[in-house]
């Protein structure tokens, strides 16, 4: 994630998925660790295959994928994420004895766009602009002065250091959400804050 936020091009967003299999502990328990470890390995090569290989997906927790979409806006993120679902409820687990049963996911959705980025860019920068001042402002060892003229490069502006962490937090909310709704089912953070937004606004008449 480090890596595509560092390389992803300023007119572009970035869309990070957490998928979670709902009711797997179930699955364990009905079936064994060893089915259950074979699901996880199943649904992990159904994401794999149905996702291009730009897209990072990891195993984030027990049951939990964590998918990372570089280039990609809101609304098509969304698609995709719908589809997974779907792709993976149609997918059926075969037994040696032929028994047959399928899993669900709940997945929590944000999308950093790339003007949140950039406004989130442009805090780190005051910050480390009025951090810069105040520390010009306390007393300085003198320097000493030779005649070689020294050039310092001025640092490029960069995200915070738990950037990463905040938009796993933000997918997380999202699929806290989709649990409470009843699984199965994709939420958005985005649309969740959105929503927020709008009745703060309704609150207040402004």
């Amino acid at each position: 994630m480090k890596q595509v936020l560092k390389s992803v091009e300023d007119h572009q967003d970035i869309s990070v998925i957490l998928l979670d299999l709902d009711w797997f502990k179930e699955v364990n328990d009905s079936y064994g660790h060893e089915i259950g470890d074979r699901v996880l390995v199943e649904v992990a090569q159904t994401l794999l295959q149905s996702l291009t290989d730009e897209t990072i997906v990891s195993r984030y927790g027990g049951e939990e994928f964590l998918i990372v979409l570089p280039d990609t806006k809101h609304d098509t993120a969304m698609i995709i994420a719908e589809q997974l679902r779907r792709v993976i409820a149609k997918h059926v687990i075969i037994l040696d004895d032929d028994t047959t049963f399928s899993v669900t996911a709940s997945l929590g959705l944000y999308t950093l766009t790339h003007g949140e980025r950039n406004c989130i860019k442009q805090a780190c920068e005051t910050l480390n602009k009025k951090d810069a001042s105040q520390s010009l402002a306390k007393p300085q060892r003198i320097p000493s002065y030779s005649s070689k003229r020294v050039n310092r490069k001025i640092p490029a502006v960069q995200l915070p250091h738990d950037i990463c962490q905040r938009l796993i937090c933000m997918a997380d909310k999202a699929l806290y959400e989709a649990k409470g709704r009843g699984r199965d089912q994709v939420v958005s953070a985005n649309e969740m804050l959105a929503a927020k937004n709008n009745n703060i606004e309704a609150l207040y008449g402004t």
